[in-house]
């Protein structure tokens, strides 16, 4: 059975809902705040789970040496195509982020939009941050962008309906489980006549499991952040940065 993340049909029938030009806006001014937030103006930085590149091409913009990852060739052919039209020279590589190799040493690692956390198997979470680790150059950074347990408690609804705005409707059924370990979305994307349904997972850390595992990858967490402004992660929170250094 194939994973929902390595599924292609997937990503050519609801990527377009996740990727349209205002999350490519959003990521930008992530970026810039990022940057400012690990004080990093030059270096080799990995963008890994990239998608179709809304981090690595403002990081690529901002004059950094760019490697950006993913399992995804659908995804990854756009950001090449992206990267072309603005002519960013940028390392796309099409990976798993469980076994990558030949790769790095990087200053910053960025895992964005909740791209941590796909596996079903816990032990492959930590295989992935063993392999970031291996990347990093001492003193380098990780940042992990996150949709923490917190936030999930306050704001799940059990359907919750999208209309988009070529007139196509979303409608999302998620649900915590595994002991409020996992969340499981069902996706409808309803067309004129034409409906298209996907399963799909993550795995949901609290700010405290998620600094255990981080620590015991090796890291020494510096903060767990609810903003891009250095708000303390929180039960308001909307989203869960975290960051940690390589010592």
């Amino acid at each position: 059975m194939t994973d929902w993340y390595t599924d292609e049909d997937f990503w050519r029938k609801f990527g377009p809902l996740m990727f349209g030009e205002e999350q490519f806006s959003e990521a930008a001014e992530q970026v810039s705040a990022l940057l400012a937030r690990i004080e990093l103006k030059a270096g080799a930085v990995l963008d890994l789970g990239c998608g179709p590149g809304r981090h690595a091409l403002p990081l690529a913009r901002a004059g950094l040496k760019v490697t950006a990852m993913d399992t995804s060739g659908y995804l990854l052919d756009d950001l090449r195509r992206r990267a072309g039209d603005e002519r960013l020279e940028i390392d796309i590589r099409c990976e798993d982020m469980r076994d990558f190799s030949d790769a790095g040493p990087f200053d910053a690692v960025f895992v964005m939009w909740t791209s941590f956390g796909y596996f079903e198997d816990e032990s492959d979470h930590d295989r992935v941050l063993d392999n970031i680790v291996d990347v990093l150059e001492p003193g380098g950074v990780l940042v992990l962008d996150l949709l923490g347990l917190e936030t999930l408690c306050r704001t799940l609804e059990p359907v919750h309906l999208t209309e988009n705005a070529d007139g196509s409707l979303l409608i999302e059924r998620p649900a915590l489980v595994d002991h409020n370990t996992r969340l499981e979305n069902e996706w409808i994307l309803v067309r004129g006549d034409r409906a298209d349904r996907a399963m799909f997972s993550h795995r949901v850390w609290s700010a405290g499991e998620i600094a255990r595992l981080v620590e015991a990858a090796g890291l020494e967490l510096e903060a767990i952040d609810g903003d891009l402004d250095g708000t303390p992660y929180d039960f308001e929170s909307e989203r869960m940065y975290v960051f940690a250094r390589k010592s």
